[in-house]
């Protein structure tokens, strides 16, 4: 079995590579406020028939654009990466946790608050015990990067056509791979932030990296939260 050689990058200490590890969970954990307290917003004015509730059911079509947006945004922080300033690169970050708060605000009234804070309490679990192994791994995983793209790609053709087939989307087989998928992502980004910290220069796009983790680290916690979400939602609904 292979390992992957923490040591041999330019003798860095690794205390400095802890505090950029640092940086980067501080900007995924504003995110995830910016989208807990969006939420709570949402999730309080729908329930009491406030400005949210009304302006969404006038405008049902805003959930569409909301998504497109989000899509749209993550494409730009991609393509964007060494252009951008890191300015722009949290705030691209931050409009993207608005949005997805704003798609969040539902999800209780669907599940039941009960059933939405276990799945982000078995989320947060599950996310800070990968992301643990992929910082404190020797094994390399980028040579799993391959089978992890595959499996991702499986996974989306999987959920299209389960739009068309009702077995299939009812069923629990696709939350249980999703969940196990993005686990694996967790782990193998975790060690990104590593090769990103010791391979990228000083200056704009060290912190352009963080930022850039940061958000990848925010997406992987969201899908995991949403399969385990559907995983405890659908065995509810059978009790």
């Amino acid at each position: 079995m292979s390992e992957y050689n923490r040591s041999g990058y330019y003798g860095e200490s690794a205390g400095s590579l802890n505090a950029y590890v640092t940086k980067v969970f501080g900007h995924m954990g504003i995110g995830l406020l910016i989208t807990a307290a969006v939420a709570f917003l949402g999730y309080y004015s729908a329930s009491t028939g406030g400005l949210f509730l009304r302006v969404l059911t006038t405008a049902p079509w805003l959930t569409f654009v909301f998504c497109i947006a989000e899509l749209g945004i993550a494409i730009a922080f991609g393509a964007g990466l060494t252009r951008f300033s890191p300015a722009v690169c949290r705030l691209l970050f931050f409009v993207y946790s608005a949005l997805t708060g704003i798609t969040f605000a539902f999800l209780p009234m669907y599940y039941g608050l009960g059933t939405f804070f276990t799945a982000f309490l078995f989320a947060a679990v599950l996310f800070v015990c990968c992301a643990v192994i992929g910082h404190t791994t020797n094994i390399d995983l980028t040579r799993f990067s391959g089978l992890l793209s595959g499996a991702l790609l499986s996974l989306v053709i999987m959920t299209v056509i389960s739009l068309f087939i009702p077995a299939l989307r009812n069923s629990l087989f696709i939350g249980y791979a999703g969940l196990i998928i993005f686990l694996g992502i967790t782990a193998f980004d975790m060690q990104k932030i590593r090769s990103f910290y010791y391979t990228s220069t000083e200056g704009y796009l060290k912190e352009n990296l963080a930022i850039y983790m940061a958000f990848q680290l925010y997406l992987d916690f969201i899908n995991i939260f949403l399969y385990v979400l559907r995983i405890l939602g659908s065995r509810n609904s059978r009790n």
